[in-house]
């Protein structure tokens, strides 16, 4: 009896053994560091470098020749030429003076452009193109000078209450141009590899011939034009682009005065281009004033890709 009793309590012991085992939690496999940086680190360094593998690819293959066909409009609407007391009428009687301006408008303005793209992100781009618009020509201060009283004194002007409706010019303006450009493209702004619209900012120089028809100028002027602006291009495929731009033009302009105001009597007569300086009296105008001109145009064209 008593050997029934001690086989039952060692049965007992090992079934609490082994329940006390199996309630233990495995002991964990220990693990190594072996890198020199921090886990923050770590993992500031694989952000970082997932961030990086997505890299902007531009769609606009280098090595490539372009041509562009853009219309728009170039602001002209400044002052060209600018003269104080200058003949602006003549008659048989009399020769009428005043303060002459003459004044552009917006031109439209297309233009032709071939560019080369050396990079993804550079192209030069030389560019041809012309403008048509009109001017309007003010008069102040109209006073007449009676054509037997040359080389008199001041007293002989008299004033004119108003010029008549054809005595001020209102005529056409034509600007030719040629020059070179170069354009840079900036990483895309937030579609990463994914983007079509690529923006752009462009600069460069034209020489540019100004023709005005006035009785006042002989010949056009020609000038360099500085430019410099910026775009937005949307490449929608690999042939063809949208571009939208505007630019800043600065640029200085020198008319040469002509020979003769008025020729009359089938060319016998020249009339020159006369000014009147005050206690001296009439005398041939030489030179007129330069003026600088700070514009600015907007155009919008297609791309073709070769």
């Amino acid at each position: 009896m008593h050997q029934k009793l001690l086989a039952l309590g060692f049965c007992l012991l090992a079934f609490a053994a082994a329940g006390a085992g199996a309630q233990e939690p495995p002991a964990a496999e220990p693990t190594f560091n072996l890198r020199h940086t921090s886990v923050e680190e770590q993992q500031a360094a694989q952000i970082a470098e997932e961030i990086q593998q997505v890299e902007y690819e531009p769609i606009i293959d280098e090595r490539t020749l372009e041509a562009s066909v853009t219309l728009g409009f170039w602001v002209l609407d400044k002052t060209l030429l600018q003269h104080d007391n200058i003949i602006y009428k003549y008659t048989g009687e009399d020769t009428y003076y005043g303060d002459v301006a003459i004044q552009g408008q917006s031109a439209f303005n297309p233009q032709l452009r071939l560019n080369y793209n050396l990079f993804p992100w550079f192209s030069l781009e030389p560019v041809f193109g012309v403008s048509v618009s009109e001017y309007t020509a003010t008069v102040g201060r109209p006073r007449s000078l009676s054509n037997q009283a040359i080389g008199g004194g001041d007293e002989a002007l008299e004033d004119v209450p108003g010029i008549g409706e054809y005595d001020a010019e209102n005529r056409s303006i034509i600007t030719l141009s040629t020059g070179l450009n170069a354009i840079f493209y900036p990483h895309d702004y937030g579609n990463f590899a994914k983007g079509r619209w690529h923006p752009y900012v462009q600069g460069g120089f034209t020489r540019t011939w100004l023709s005005i028809n006035s009785d006042y100028t002989d010949e056009s002027a020609s000038t360099w034009d500085l430019n410099g602006g910026g775009g937005i291009r949307l490449v929608a495929d690999k042939l063809i682009s949208v571009r939208f731009e505007v630019l800043f033009h600065h640029m200085t302009v020198d008319f040469a005065p002509r020979e003769s105001f008025r020729v009359l009597d089938e060319g016998e007569t020249r009339i020159p281009i006369f000014e009147y300086i005050e206690g001296t009296g009439p005398r041939v105008v030489t030179d007129f004033a330069q003026q600088t001109l700070n514009t600015m145009s907007w155009a919008l064209g297609f791309t073709a890709n070769f």
